[in-house]
C-alpha cells in the first residue's frame, strides 16, 4: 500500500509539473522592450493609431507627464491630451539611455525605467529637454503588452532638500 501511495504521489507530481507552463522571460522582455521603444516612435511620428495599440484603454488608469497639469486619469483623457500635443510639436527626436526592463516570473506584468533626452521644435523654437525620467508598468493582455501606467518627470537641478 505504501508503494502504491508513493507511486501515485510521484505520478501526480509529474503531471502537475508537466502542466506548469514555463515563461520564456527573455522573450517576454524583448517584446516589452519593443513596446516601450514604440512609445518613443509614437512621439517621433505622431502616430495616434500606434499609441492606441500600445496603451490600455482603462477608464481608471493614471499617467503623468512632465508638466504640473499633465495628470491623466483614463484612456480618453490621455488620448485627448496627446491629440492636442501632436500639432504643437515638430521634428521630435528622442534619445534613450539607461533603459532597464523587468518581467515578473508570471510573464504577465513588466515594469521599466529609462532616461531620455528630447529635441523638438515648439512654437518655431528649438527645445531640448535632457535627463527626463520615464517609468511605467505594462500588462500582457490578449497576448499583447500594453502600458497600464507611466510617469514622466524632469529632475530638478542640484538637490531639492539637503540630507
Amino acid at each position: 500500500m505504501k508503494n502504491l501511495f508513493a507511486l501515485f504521489f510521484v505520478v501526480a507530481l509529474l503531471l502537475m509539473s508537466a502542466c506548469t507552463q514555463k515563461v520564456a522571460l527573455e522573450a517576454e522582455k524583448a517584446e516589452v522592450k519593443t513596446v516601450v521603444d514604440q512609445f518613443e516612435q509614437v512621439w517621433e511620428t505622431e502616430d495616434m493609431e500606434l499609441f492606441s495599440r500600445i496603451m490600455a484603454h482603462d477608464a481608471d488608469m493614471v499617467n503623468y507627464g512632465t508638466d504640473a497639469a499633465e495628470y491623466f486619469v483614463g484612456w480618453e483623457a490621455l488620448k485627448d491630451a496627446v491629440g492636442k500635443m501632436f500639432p504643437s510639436f515638430e521634428n521630435i527626436k528622442i534619445t534613450v539611455k539607461d533603459q532597464v526592463i523587468k518581467v515578473h516570473p508570471s510573464g504577465n506584468v513588466a515594469w521599466f525605467s529609462q532616461v531620455w533626452d528630447w529635441d523638438l521644435v515648439a512654437g518655431g523654437q528649438p527645445v531640448r529637454s535632457e535627463g527626463g525620467r520615464f517609468t511605467g508598468v505594462l500588462e500582457k493582455r490578449n497576448d499583447n503588452w500594453v502600458f497600464v501606467q507611466f510617469h514622466n518627470s524632469v529632475p530638478v537641478a542640484g538637490q531639492a532638500a539637503q540630507y
